[in-house]
């Protein structure tokens, strides 16, 4: 039976006079009015220098992006080895070398989550990002999802959501994983999916990665 406890999305909250006056704020909003918010997040990531400097910036495709998380981000995400599934579409395609550094960049922006959550930071994965935090991933519905609709969770496609995960975290050997990056917007069927659980507050104090691959191994409701 699936564990109905999982994080609920978190609503955007009202915006105060005093979040106005933090840094990039008012540059964020007039790019978002613009639908040019993605050019935001990008140049966060400069930032800050988080990490191994011998980091790559990037990567040639998805399989690539999972392989050097697992060599560079080992500290703060567990990728679990039957993670990665189907790819050969995905890394053949056009846009495997766009597809492949935006799952490297959202893999880098779990870890840095982590990272920072081990450092005493608070909040879950999306207020993290809503605060524009380096390395930081769009935290919009497009770009990203910490809970399926309530409908999925309760039908035939919620079993698709099952993924291994280090048995440290203490759930067993396989766990229900909603949370999940949305590597490139809508819902074609190679479109890349990251599901991960949040254990940052829990026995690992890590992000735990079940499936990195094509949406249509974990078709929503409407398929």
């Amino acid at each position: 039976m699936i564990d109905g406890g999982c994080p609920r999305t978190p609503t955007a909250p009202n915006r105060s006079s005093a979040e106005v006056n933090i840094p990039g704020w008012s540059i964020r909003r007039a790019l978002e009015a613009q639908g040019l918010v993605d050019l935001y997040w990008g140049t966060s990531q400069a930032q800050e220098d988080v990490g191994d400097a011998s980091r790559p910036e990037t990567v040639q495709d998805v399989s690539e992006a999972v392989a050097a998380a697992r060599t560079y981000l080992s500290a703060w995400l567990t990728i679990a080895p039957s993670a990665a599934r189907e790819l050969q579409g995905i890394d053949t395609s056009p846009n495997a070398f766009a597809l492949g550094n935006s799952a490297w960049r959202g893999l880098q922006a779990l870890a840095a989550y982590a990272q920072a959550k081990q450092a005493g930071a608070g909040g879950n994965f999306w207020s993290w990002c809503e605060r524009g935090e380096a390395f930081s991933w769009p935290a919009s519905s497009k770009r990203l999802a910490m809970r399926e609709s309530e409908t999925l969770r309760n039908g035939r496609h919620a079993e698709s959501r099952i993924f291994e995960v280090d048995p440290q975290v203490g759930l067993g050997p396989r766990v229900f994983m909603e949370a999940h990056l949305k590597v490139s917007e809508g819902g074609g069927a190679l479109a890349p999916r990251i599901y991960f659980y949040d254990d940052t507050d829990g026995a690992t104090g890590r992000i735990h990665v079940g499936f990195v691959g094509p949406h249509f191994l974990v078709p929503n409701s409407k398929a």
